[in-house]
C-alpha cells in the first residue's frame, strides 16, 4: 500500500517540478525567490566520488609525468665501506615546464671514445589511477680499454621490467630483470701477448621480486612483504642462487612515539671450484621503538640475527645486539648526536663480484660480524641553505674482508679477512642557493688495526681499502634549458699486495675530475656531453687495473 501512495505522490508532483526546471532553464534573476516541489525517490542511490590516495612511491622506471631528461648512470669505482655513511646526497635537478603534455617513452643515444656507445629505451604507461608500467633497455659498451684495447674492453646490458597495481587499500607491486656485465682480466705484465676471448669475465643475473604494501601513509599502522629470487653465474665455475623474504610494519602512537619490526630472511646456495652445495642462511629481526619531540630524538631497538657461516673460535651462531641512536637539538643549527649500534653484515659472492669485477675463486664465503660501532659528533643547518655534520666512529668488527693478487693468478683477486677495529672521522656539508646551485662534500679518513691473526691466510693488512675519501659535486642550473655538473671524486692511502711474488705496494692516490652537461633544446629533445678523468690520471682502484683516460661521451635525447 505505501509503494502505491509514494508512486501517486510522484506522479502528483511530475507537472510542478518540470515548471521549475523550465524557470531555471531561462535563468532567474539574482536574490530572486521561487517556488519550488521536491521529489522524494525511493530507490535513489548515492554515490561519493573517489577519494584521491596518497601513493608512497612510484616504480623504479623514469615516469612520464616527469619533464626532466637529465638523469645519469655515473661511473663509480668507489666501494661503501661499513665505519661511516654520509647523510649528503646528490642534487637532481627536475626543470619545470609550462607544458601539461605528458610523454611514456624516452630514448638516449650517445657515442664517445674507447668505442664506447650508448643506448637507452624506457617505455612507461602514461598516468593512470590503478596501473604502472614500465620497461627498461640499455646496452653501454667500452670495446676499447686501456690496455692492449680489446684486451681491457667491458660492456654491460640491462633490462627491467616493473608493474604496480593499486587498489583502494594496498599497493601490489613487481619487478623482474635480466643484468649482463663482460669484463677482462687485463691486469697481466704489460707486453704480454694474451688473447681476449682467453681472459673474458662474464656476469649474468637474472632476478625478480614481488610483494604488497599499503598505500595510505598517515594511518597508524604500516607494512610492506616482498619476496625475491636472484639467479647468478660468471663465465668460470661460480653460481649463486637465493631467495629471500623481507618485511616491514610500524604503527604510529602519535606524532612523536612509534614502534616498529624490520624482518629479513636470505636462503643463499653458492658454489665455485673450491666449494660446493653449500647453503648459507641469514634471518635478522629488528624490532624497534622511535620517540620525537623539538628538540630530542631516539631511536632505540635489538638486532637478533641468526646466521650458519662455519670459522674457528666462533661461539655461536645466534647474535643479539643493542642498537641505539639519539639527537639533541641544542638550536635548529646545531645539534649533538650519537649511536651505538651491533650487527652481521651479510656478504654475498655476488656483492664481491659486483664490487670488484677482477676476483677470482676463494677459500670460503663469510659474514662480517659488527661486534659494535659507536659514532657521535655534531650536525645541524644554516637558513635552510647550509647543512654540516662532523663525527668521529669506533668499530670492532670480526671477519673483515679485504682483496689481495691472487697467489695462483695475480692477475685475480682473492677474499682475506681478519678481525679489525676500525677509528674513522668524517665530516659533510651542503650548500644550495635557491635552485641554481647545489652543493654537496664529504671527507672520510679511516684508521684500520688487524689482529696479529696466527692463520697464514689472515690479511696482514687493510689490502685495497682506502685510508680516505673526498668527494665534491656541484650542481649549476642557470635557466630551465640547462644542466652543468662538475664533480672531484679522490681516495688515497690504498695498500695492495701480491700473494703470488709477495710484493706490496701503496697505490697513488685516485683524482678523477668529472662533468656532465645537459641542454634541453625542446620539450622533446635535448643534447647531452659527459666526461670522466678529465687530468687523464693513470688511476688504478684495484692493483694492476688501470683505468681509461679521458673518457667523453655526447649524445642526443628524445621523449615520445
Amino acid at each position: 500500500m505505501m509503494n502505491k501512495i509514494v508512486k501517486v505522490i510522484c506522479l502528483s508532483l511530475l507537472v510542478p517540478v518540470m515548471n521549475v526546471h523550465a524557470q531555471d532553464q531561462k535563468g532567474n534573476e539574482r536574490g530572486q525567490v521561487t517556488d519550488a516541489e521536491f521529489v522524494i525517490r525511493k530507490d535513489r542511490v548515492l554515490s561519493l566520488p573517489t577519494r584521491s590516495r596518497n601513493f608512497e612511491s612510484v616504480p623504479a622506471l623514469p615516469q612520464p609525468q616527469t619533464n626532466s631528461s637529465f638523469t645519469y648512470d655515473a661511473r663509480d669505482f668507489f666501494f661503501t665501506l661499513p665505519p661511516s655513511q654520509s647523510d649528503v646526497k646528490p642534487f637532481e635537478k627536475q626543470f619545470s615546464s609550462g607544458s601539461t603534455e605528458l610523454y611514456h617513452s624516452l630514448v638516449r643515444l650517445g657515442y664517445g671514445n674507447y668505442q664506447s656507445p650508448l643506448a637507452e629505451l624506457h617505455i612507461n604507461n602514461l598516468e593512470s589511477d590503478y596501473l604502472n608500467y614500465g620497461v627498461m633497455l640499455r646496452h653501454q659498451g667500452f670495446y676499447e680499454g686501456p690496455v692492449d684495447q680489446k684486451n681491457s674492453a667491458e660492456d654491460h646490458t640491462n633490462i627491467r621490467l616493473n608493474a604496480s597495481y593499486f587498489t583502494e587499500f594496498v599497493e601490489i607491486f613487481g619487478e623482474v630483470g635480466y643484468d649482463r656485465d663482460r669484463y677482462h682480466f687485463y691486469g697481466y705484465t704489460p707486453g704480454t701477448e694474451v688473447l681476449a676471448d682467453s681472459i673474458q669475465q662474464l656476469f649474468s643475473t637474472i632476478y625478480g621480486q614481488g610483494g604488497i604494501r599499503n598505500i595510505e601513509k598517515d594511518d597508524p599502522f604500516n607494512y610492506e612483504a616482498k619476496i625475491g629470487l636472484r639467479l647468478f653465474n660468471d663465465d668460470y665455475s661460480a653460481r649463486e642462487h637465493e631467495a629471500s623474504f623481507a618485511g616491514m610494519g610500524y604503527y604510529n602512537f602519535n606524532e612523536g612515539l612509534s614502534a616498529g619490526l624490520d624482518i629479513s630472511a636470505f636462503l643463499t646456495s653458492p658454489s665455485d671450484i673450491t666449494y660446493t652445495d653449500m647453503n648459507r642462511n641469514y634471518a635478522k629481526l629488528s624490532p624497534y621503538v622511535r620517540y620525537k619531540t623539538t628538540m630530542f630524538e631516539v631511536n632505540a631497538g635489538l638486532n637478533f640475527v641468526s646466521e650458519n657461516d662455519m670459522y674457528t673460535d666462533k661461539s655461536s651462531d645466534f647474535h643479539i645486539f643493542p642498537k641505539i641512536d639519539a639527537s639533541y637539538y641544542v638550536h635548529e643549527a646545531f645539534a649533538v648526536y650519537g649511536e651505538y649500534v651491533g650487527d652481521v653484515q651479510r656478504n654475498t659472492y655476488y656483492g664481491f663480484a659486483m664490487e670488484n669485477p677482477y676476483l677470482g675463486p676463494s677459500d670460503q664465503l663469510l659474514n662480517t660480524v659488527q661486534k659494535f660501532r659507536a659514532e657521535g659528533g655534531i650536525k645541524g643547518s644554516v637558513n635552510d641553505a647550509f647543512t654540516y655534520k662532523l663525527g668521529v666512529a669506533y668499530g670492532d668488527y670480526d671477519n673483515m674482508y679485504f682483496y689481495a693478487n691472487g697467489a695462483s693468478d695475480s692477475t685475480r683477486f682473492e677474499l682475506l679477512y681478519n678481525d679489525a677495529t676500525v677509528l674513522s672521522y668524517t665530516g659533510s656539508l651542503g650548500y644550495s642557493v635557491s635552485d641554481k646551485y647545489q652543493l654537496t662534500a664529504a671527507a672520510n679518513y679511516y684508521h684500520y688495526t688487524l689482529d696479529d691473526s696466527q692463520d697464514p691466510a689472515a690479511a696482514e693488512s687493510p689490502w685495497q681499502r682506502p685510508e680516505w675519501e673526498i668527494n665534491v659535486h656541484n650542481t649549476f642550473t642557470p635557466d630551465e634549458k640547462w644542466l652543468i655538473q662538475a664533480g672531484l671524486d679522490m681516495m688515497g692511502g690504498i695498500y695492495a699486495k701480491n700473494l703470488e711474488t709477495g710484493a706490496e705496494d701503496t697505490l697513488s692516490p685516485i683524482i678523477d675530475l668529472n662533468a656532465k652537461i645537459d641542454y634541453k633544446i625542446t620539450e622533446r629533445f635535448s643534447v647531452f656531453a659527459q666526461g670522466n678523468n678529465l687530468l687523464n690520471q693513470k688511476n688504478e682502484r684495484f692493483w694492476n687495473y688501470q683505468s681509461r683516460g679521458i673518457q667523453g661521451i655526447g649524445g642526443v635525447t628524445f621523449k615520445f
